[in-house]
């Protein structure tokens, strides 16, 4: 009984492991060639599956398409084994044309923008499948006999028929390509586009031409594991993302580098995630996978090119190189400027004092005059701003990738909710626990951090992003799982102040306006000072740092720490205005779209975090309001798949191409022609009689670069 049992176990793991392996060689094929992850491939894989339902089922309202279909494809509705082979070359085609006009539009040496064009592509196909097909899930026939009956016992074990039909085709389709990559004309210009680009072009390869086919034949691969995967998963616009996930820890595992090893990952991952969760105490499938990424992160840290990869250039690049967009974006060009606007001055000093008052007007106001509603949401903008200062501290400052915001959002949330629910703790009490809590969780994962870096980072926290709702459920006893514990009462404000005793929320939204007021002044001073500009120093190049006194260990735990305890007084605030938490408001997707929000508008400003926090709460009220005929049938816009991401996502698409530093960077430059802002002019010791600059003093001994407002000679 027990043997069959663990053979049973061990079966299930291989079945589970060949498909991980077949989507994390996909992974490997787009990182060997380009240097960088493709978290799209998913969803394309998705949009691939999808085209072989409607090509293999008839007219029907159910399944959108299926009529088109019947009316203009010949033969409609085709059998399996030929839908999905066209369905797989329609993806190949689909993945060439964004890797041709979306992605060869980043900076070569920006990994950054190239991930976040990726993520733009994840946002906007999970979207538009949610759009087309609704957010439900589709029944899929198995290519193979499915049925109870359909199966083989062998020593206790059943062995079903779809089971073997989805190894031999694994093994074929892979024995294919594996053929096709060594004996081929192509395989053998990927093989060296692979090594060495440069050197490719040099020997007359269409450099090009190679990357557009790899995406090719990753698109082609994962469309077919979708299809090989949808019957055992139930077809839906999310499901290939936790199937995406395990792929990337076997493909870190075995070695991003290596397709083989990317293979073998995945077996280790599918037959690790059956045995953790059947064998050790205490360890069910939900905290196995949990594990899993734990063994990735401690391979990562111990060999960082996997089992059987090697660290490349491209695919170990420096921070330097994520940080490259924040550094430029505070580059000055050398264009003249009609005006110039010196530092210190007079001037200076009333426009700063004129734009502060205007922002606490702007901050403070609305709640009093606007209705319910819309009072109440400039609470979670503000609230929202404060977390994205987080991030943009993180991404902009630091040079750090980072996809688990709105975990550490989470992480504040839920640490309020529970100590006011059980504890009966002061809300706002309850935000200093939270923000403590959400330093000491971001300290634990600056550990890894030391060093793992970039894309390789980016994972780690993506894997994290897409655990924590389940590890909230898995913990309910405590979390309350997916609605959390009792709603919290909202805080009532001291009865001198005069509010309105029918609207609490104008107490918490002035605290919460209090609140980031001093953390907007300090985080802009901390950005001015010392601090800074050390996290900035590690960030642009960690040796040289190091070299000049600059303990690049503790600064980058102090990012990470400072930037998630940002995160969860954000997400704490977010809470009380709500007066529930829900673990669905802090899944992947958020999480997704607030960095996505971030690189849209700059991660170098607090004003581009602003204005991100602006759009990811006013989005989907627009839509509603507007009554937009956006997003998909019966989705919320709000929620993954609506309508608000599918507009951030083809919005980041553009942006991305036009200004990869951001709205706000771009936006200064062209104000930069007109004003400048320039530090003043060193005042010259006793005896001189000319200015730091060579300009001569006036007759009152003060350099004219010290009058305030000046007419630029240029």
């Amino acid at each position: 009984m027990l043997a069959s049992l663990l053979g049973q176990r061990l079966l299930d793991g291989l079945s589970n492991g060949a498909l991980y392996g077949s989507l994390a060689l996909a992974i490997t094929l787009v990182f060997r060639s380009t240097g960088r992850v493709n978290l799209a491939q998913g969803e394309l894989a998705t949009v691939g599956t999808y085209l072989s339902l409607v090509l293999a089922t008839p007219a029907t309202a159910a399944v959108a398409g299926t009529t088109l279909a019947a009316r203009w494809v010949p033969a409609a509705p085709w059998p399996q084994w030929l839908s999905i082979p066209v369905a797989m070359v329609c993806s190949a085609a689909i993945a060439m044309l964004l890797e041709r006009f979306v992605l060869r539009r980043a900076p070569e040496r920006d990994d950054r923008a190239a991930l976040s064009l990726t993520v733009a592509l994840l946002l906007l196909l999970n979207a538009g499948t949610t759009q087309l097909f609704g957010s439900g899930g589709k029944a899929y026939r198995s290519p193979f006999p499915n049925a109870p009956t359909d199966q083989w016992l062998v020593a206790g074990v059943r062995v079903r028929y779809t089971t073997v039909g989805t190894w031999l085709t694994l093994m074929v389709v892979l024995a294919l390509l594996q053929v096709f990559l060594l004996r081929s004309r192509f395989g053998l210009a990927f093989r060296a586009v692979s090594s060495n680009r440069t050197n490719s072009a040099l020997c007359g390869i269409r450099v090009s031409r190679t990357l557009s086919g790899a995406w090719a034949l990753a698109a082609a691969l994962g469309t077919m594991v979708g299809c090989l995967a949808a019957n055992r998963l139930v077809l839906s616009p999310s499901m290939m993302t936790r199937l995406l996930v395990y792929s990337l820890v076997a493909a870190t595992i075995g070695g991003l580098s290596s397709p083989g090893g990317a293979l073998v990952g995945g077996v280790i991952v599918g037959v690790g995630q059956s045995l953790l969760g059947g064998y050790v105490p205490r360890v069910d499938s939900v905290l196995a996978f949990p594990l899993l990424v734990l063994a990735m992160v401690v391979m990562l840290y111990v060999r960082p090119g996997g089992l059987f990869g090697s660290a490349g250039l491209r695919a170990q690049r420096s921070d330097s190189d994520l940080g490259g967009a924040a550094v430029a974006s505070v580059l000055d060009d050398d264009r003249p400027s009609r005006w110039v606007l010196v530092r210190h001055s007079r001037p200076w000093w009333w426009v700063r004092i004129l734009g502060a008052m205007a922002l606490v007007a702007v901050a403070v106001v609305p709640v009093f005059v606007l209705p319910f509603v819309e009072a109440r949401m400039m609470t979670e903008v503000v609230a929202t701003t404060i977390a994205l200062w987080g991030l943009g501290f993180l991404v902009g400052d630091g040079g750090r990738i980072s996809f688990a915001n709105a975990t550490f959002m989470g992480v504040g949330a839920y640490t309020t909710a529970i100590v006011a629910a059980r504890y009966g703790i002061h809300p706002f009490l309850g935000v200093a626990i939270a923000a403590v809590v959400g330093f000491v969780a971001g300290g634990l994962l600056s550990v890894p951090a030391l060093r793992i870096r970039g894309q390789y980072l980016a994972m780690v926290t993506f894997c994290l992003a897409v655990i924590f709702p389940s590890l909230l459920n898995r913990f309910k006893w405590f979390t309350g799982g997916e609605y959390g514990p009792p709603p919290t009462t909202m805080p009532v404000g001291p009865s001198w102040l005069g509010l309105h005793r029918d609207r609490p929320f104008e107490w918490l939204h002035l605290v919460t306006v209090v609140v980031a007021l001093v953390l907007g002044w300090m985080l802009a001073n901390l950005r001015r000072g010392v601090v800074g500009r050390a996290v900035r120093a590690s960030a642009q190049h960690e040796a040289a740092a190091a070299s000049v006194g600059v303990d690049t260990t503790r600064v980058r735990a102090l990012t990470f720490a400072f930037s998630a305890a940002l995160a969860a007084i954000g997400g704490a605030f977010v809470a009380l205005q709500t007066q529930a938490v829900t673990a669905s408001r802090y899944d992947v997707m958020r999480s997704l779209a607030l960095y996505a929000l971030l690189a849209m508008f700059g991660a170098g400003s607090l004003l581009g975090s602003t204005l991100a926090a602006l759009a990811f709460v006013g989005t989907p009220y627009l839509i509603i309001e507007l009554d937009l005929p956006i997003g998909g049938r019966g989705v919320p816009p709000d929620v993954p798949g609506g309508g608000a991401y599918l507009v951030w996502g083809f919005a980041l698409v553009i942006l991305t191409i036009v200004a990869p530093d951001g709205v706000v960077t771009r936006v200064r430059r062209l104000l930069a022609r007109v004003v400048r802002v320039v530090d003043p002019a060193p005042v010259a010791p006793p005896g001189r009689r000319t200015s730091g600059y060579g300009e001569p003093h006036g007759r009152d001994g003060s350099s004219p670069a010290r009058a305030g407002i000046k007419r630029s000679s240029g």
